[in-house]
């Protein structure tokens, strides 16, 4: 991914700026190219800040529609960077939505799936899932360990659903 301060301040400038159309179009630039550096992770941020829901909607196309395996490991960074668990769900939801493999990012949403609400959870139980038979032998171990020692402090319908999360990650 490319690192570009002056394209990032400009982001920021337009993000900021408040004007529909300029977003938009900006967001539409965005998709027809690779992201730069930061792109991603301003795009989740003003996600996790508009109350514009038409907005929201063009960022989260931007997110499923993103065929670009460099944004990866951003997409997983922020995740961790937004507040608020509708907008951690819409990132984990674009993981699997946009068929990127994110096998080597299983460890990280391990841990979104410990931390999240349970939607936010099933997001990254869905990623998690499709990407299961790329995941190292490794990797897998230690997530069958977290999860088992954590399971026990999840609300029932969690708890179901990390020892669905565990018996796929033991096949």
């Amino acid at each position: 991914m490319l690192r570009s301060d002056k394209k990032i301040t400009e982001l920021n400038r337009i993000l900021n700026g408040g004007r529909h159309y300029e977003i938009e179009e900006k967001i539409g630039v965005l998709r027809t190219g690779e992201p730069y550096e930061g792109a991603i992770r301003l795009l989740a941020l003003f996600y996790d800040n508009t109350e514009d829901e038409s907005i929201k909607l063009i960022i989260s196309d931007f997110f499923n529609d993103m065929k670009q395996s460099s944004g990866r490991a951003e997409v997983i960074e922020s995740i961790s960077a937004v507040r608020k668990p509708a907008s951690k769900a819409m990132l984990a939801c674009s993981c699997w939505q946009s068929g990127l493999d994110y096998s080597d990012h299983a460890l990280a949403l391990a841990e979104i799936f410990m931390e999240g609400d349970y939607l936010t959870s099933l997001e990254c139980f869905t990623v998690i899932d499709t990407c299961s038979g790329m995941i190292t032998e490794t990797d897998r171990v230690a997530i069958i360990n977290r999860l088992e020692k954590a399971a026990a402090t999840y609300e029932k319908a969690k708890q179901q659903l990390t020892r669905e999360l565990i018996a796929v990650l033991k096949e």
